[in-house]
């Protein structure tokens, strides 16, 4: 289906936006251009020194500066000050503004679009046309990013002054704290994709009504939808909630629960898209219900909310914007229905006889939803968190954990102040230790890779509890090694014959490594320790040493249990360069028809510096 994107309302003008917000995006897509070697700019670009342009800026230069000039971007060359990296990429930019010299004019490229104009030049109209539109996501990026900072500084005061010294750890129940590190987290940039502020499709007062930075309460309206269009799950009819709604509940006659299914929407389709979605469905015999019901607030993934009657049942929604890029339009597959619970399915089914991490593993319950005829914005998930195993627990995404507190420190030592004694590097070793011991296992045992990112996997603290836990949810995307799994452990690859996403079946074990690397290794580990090296006051590569070791203690006793180790041990700590996800390139810049890659969010290059390597 086409996405359909309502474009800003004239009550919604572009707002003037601060220096700092724009500088700050400008800065963050230089160093993304940089590592994903956008149009050649680094390979083809060569290293000069400060004396190079001194004669022609007149800006002051210091001869000792580094700078890569560019000179197939247009009859000139492009300039840019650098500084070398070893995290994620090689050169990163070290100031504002870049420089563009023809002959002997330098001129400073004050904004973006000045920068994104060179990179588009000669390049074909299709091509130049997603450039061009990337500078209006650059611009969304900043607006959103300035509305949502103004709104943090709002809720921290709000905060200090109800809440005093109260930490998040210390709210009422295990719902609430997980909503309101779900909300610190929310405030957080995405580590590698640069404008993932922009949530685009959202004018400010949709982003106010509907994202997890203000988590507003909203309710969810519904659609009756005729039976013979609805595909709901297997398990739908005995597992709904409690508080599901009849057909008089949402104001509709008793009677069409004889034909009828009632689906429910998320109140921004339901408002500006709907009447599109259901033109262009054909669909003609549905019937709008009058009365919403069921009261939700967002989670970080803005498509899922917690129904706040119920709060351990939290409900995923599709919605016609796009996050981490032009093509990640958030739709509800309805393969994702299905294989989501497969696959949780399958992850139980291996804890219960991995007793390493039996116990510290938590699975959502992932077994009801519905479609309405394989439409991609009329369907549903509900996902359903294990309370009894959470009552007494603090449970935070892992994209939560360098968050600010309003206290103004990070949630990672609010955590390891809580439930460590304040040792935050014993925090870390557990969580270090749990994370390798339980992705490894996976990948190396059972050919299993999960795209278990920063929002899917959370960290579950308790008093009661000896030990930190991982759950894990919204597992539809993994990598499976279908043969392998079939090989050693036949009475488990029935859940991935009946996968409907084929794309999810790999026939090698590269992919694995690749997943592995850019989600678990980069994403929640590597991430992280780039923000608690300044914390604790040690170097990162102290810090990644100490993951070598871990992954090290991990092989060996893999391997001792007679798993094949050696391309993990090439991929992990042998290679000079790791995969790495050309999230900006596949996302935004570039048709799937050039880049070959079957998901725009797993297209790999090899480019980063393999930080893990014994130099």
């Amino acid at each position: 289906m086409k996405a359909i994107l309502r474009k800003e309302t004239s009550d919604f003008p572009m707002m003037d936006v601060s220096a700092d917000h724009t500088q700050y995006i400008y800065h963050r897509v230089v160093d993304t251009l940089l590592r994903e070697n956008v149009r050649n700019c680094v390979s083809q670009a060569v290293l000069m020194s400060g004396t190079a342009l001194s004669a022609r800026c007149d800006r002051h230069v210091e001869k000792e500066d580094q700078w890569l000039r560019i000179s197939h971007l247009g009859n000139g060359y492009l300039w840019i000050p650098v500084t070398q990296s070893t995290f994620m990429q090689d050169w990163r930019s070290v100031g504002l503004p870049l420089l563009w010299q023809e002959g002997d004019k330098v001129e400073a490229l004050h904004t973006l679009e000045a920068l994104i104009v060179c990179f588009a030049h000669g390049l074909h109209s299709v091509a130049e046309r997603a450039f061009r539109a990337f500078v209006d996501e650059c611009r969304l990026a900043a607006e959103h990013r300035q509305v949502c900072e103004t709104e943090r500084e709002h809720w921290f005061t709000e905060y200090r002054a109800l809440q005093g010294e109260v930490t998040g750890s210390e709210l009422a129940n295990w719902h609430t704290r997980l909503i309101h590190f779900d909300r610190l987290g929310a405030f957080l940039d995405h580590p590698f994709y640069p404008t993932a502020r922009a949530k685009i499709g959202f004018d400010i007062r949709s982003l106010t009504a509907y994202s997890p930075e203000f988590q507003s309460n909203f309710l969810i309206h519904w659609l009756a939808v005729p039976r013979a269009c609805f595909y709901p799950s297997a398990s739908n009819a005995q597992n709904l909630p409690a508080l599901w709604p009849s057909f008089e509940t949402v104001g509709l006659p008793a009677e069409l629960a004889n034909t009828y299914d009632l689906i429910p929407v998320h109140p921004f389709v339901w408002e500006y898209e709907l009447e599109n979605l259901l033109s262009a469905a054909g669909m003609r015999d549905v019937i709008r219900a009058p009365w919403p019901y069921l009261t939700a607030t967002p989670t970080l993934s803005v498509r899922t909310v917690v129904l706040l009657d119920m709060p351990e049942w939290h409900l995923k929604l599709p919605l016609t914007i796009r996050t981490l890029g032009a093509k990640n339009i958030r739709t509800i597959k309805p393969s994702t229905i299905h294989d989501g619970h497969r696959i949780q399915t399958l992850l139980a089914s291996i804890a219960a006889r991995e007793l390493s991490i039996a116990d510290r593993l938590v699975l959502t319950q992932e077994d009801c939803g519905g479609h309405v005829d394989h439409q991609l914005f009329l369907g549903y998930i509900l996902r359903r968190y294990p309370v009894e195993n959470l009552r007494n627990s603090t449970l935070v995404p892992v994209a939560s954990l360098l968050a600010k507190t309003p206290a103004g420190c990070t949630v990672i030592e609010e955590m390891a102040a809580q439930f460590y004694d304040g040792d935050l590097e014993a925090f870390w070793n557990d969580y270090l230790d749990l994370t390798l011991r339980y992705h490894l296992l996976l990948w190396l045992r059972y050919g299993i890779a999960l795209e278990s990112n920063q929002q899917n996997s959370i960290v579950v603290l308790s008093q009661a509890h000896p030990r930190l836990r991982l759950l894990l949810k919204d597992n539809d995307a993994a990598r499976i090694h279908s043969d392998y799994l079939a090989m050693r452990w036949p009475d488990l690859a029935e859940y991935a014959d009946s996968l409907h996403d084929r794309r999810i079946i790999v026939s090698d074990a590269l992919p694995l490594g690749q997943m592995f690397i850019t989600i678990t290794l980069q994403l929640n580990i590597a991430v992280l320790v780039e923000g608690i090296g300044p914390i604790l006051g040690l170097p990162v590569n102290t810090l990644y040493a100490n993951v070598r070791r871990r992954i090290e203690t991990v092989l060996e006793a893999l391997a001792a249990d007679g798993e094949e180790i050696s391309l993990a041990r090439q991929l992990l700590l042998e290679n000079e360069r790791l995969h790495i996800k050309y999230l900006l390139i596949a996302a935004t810049l570039t048709d799937k028809s050039e880049t070959g890659a079957n998901d725009v969010n797993k297209f790999y290059g090899m480019s980063s510096p393999n930080f893990l390597r014994v130099k």
